[in-house]
């Protein structure tokens, strides 16, 4: 029984490195670095040719929401004009970045390390 938890979590684990690793590459090609800012990945999301954008008005207020998939890569973004309301980045359908403008502090431009699950002990 603990051997197939044990392979349970080393393949989650495993499964958790490709998905970040595969983000990490994405981010850098895009940003030169291994880390990026919500803004940076947002500016990316609305600039880049294959986004979906759909826009929806609601009492007086309109919403752009915005989704891309790039391989296994898939990013949602949600605006009210120009306000980052939401951010989310999947890879391998795990979660790599989700930002809530309701609920995150952190300023739009400081940047979103990927941690490096290759040092996380089982």
């Amino acid at each position: 029984m603990n051997q197939s938890i044990n392979n349970f979590i080393n393949k989650a684990k495993m499964t958790l490195n490709q998905a970040y690793g595969h983000a990490k590459e994405t981010i850098y090609s895009v940003t030169g670095t291994s880390s990026a800012s919500v803004q940076q990945i947002a500016d990316f999301i609305k600039n880049h040719p294959d986004t979906k954008v759909t826009k929806n008005h609601f009492l007086g207020v309109t919403l752009s929401f915005y989704q891309l998939q790039q391989g296994d890569m898939k990013y949602y973004l949600e605006t009210n004009n120009s306000k980052i309301l939401q951010l989310d980045v999947h890879s391998l359908n795990q979660s790599v970045v989700a930002y809530r403008s309701y609920r995150d502090q952190l300023s739009l431009d400081t940047p979103v390390k990927f941690p490096d699950l290759h040092s996380t002990k089982s």
